[in-house]
Formats: structure tokens, C-alpha cells, sequence
């Protein structure tokens, strides 16, 4: 039983960068919808014109993958 945790636990490590590489490759539309979908809500909470410019850099910067 003791060697079965030991191959899982073995496998999970080789294993671990994959996942996380196809959960980075999966998800990263979904953040970077998310992430500006914040700012523009905070943008809204505030009224000065830096936030507004903040955040079309952002989303330009994200346009040309830089972000």
C-alpha cells in the first residue's frame, strides 16, 4: 500500500508541470476577460481620467499579447 502512494506521488510530480501548463494555456482568455472586466468596474467607481487611460493601455497591451 505504501509503495502505491509513493508511484502516485511520483507521477503527480513528472505530471504536475503538464497540468499546469494546459491549465495556463486553458484558462488564459478567461483571465484576461476577467481581469479586465475588474478594472473597468473599478474604473467606474472612480471619476478621473488616469483610470480611463490606465486601462486602455491594458487592454491594448493585451490586443498585442504583451500582457
Amino acid at each position: 500500500m505504501n509503495n502505491i502512494y509513493k508511484m502516485v506521488g511520483f507521477l503527480f510530480l513528472l505530471l504536475k508541470p503538464v497540468l499546469f501548463l494546459m491549465l495556463k494555456k486553458f484558462f488564459k482568455k478567461q483571465m484576461k476577460a476577467f481581469i479586465i472586466s475588474a478594472i473597468e468596474w473599478l474604473v467606474l467607481q472612480t471619476d478621473n481620467d488616469l483610470d480611463d487611460k490606465i486601462l486602455a493601455k491594458v487592454k491594448n497591451g493585451m490586443k498585442l499579447g504583451i500582457v
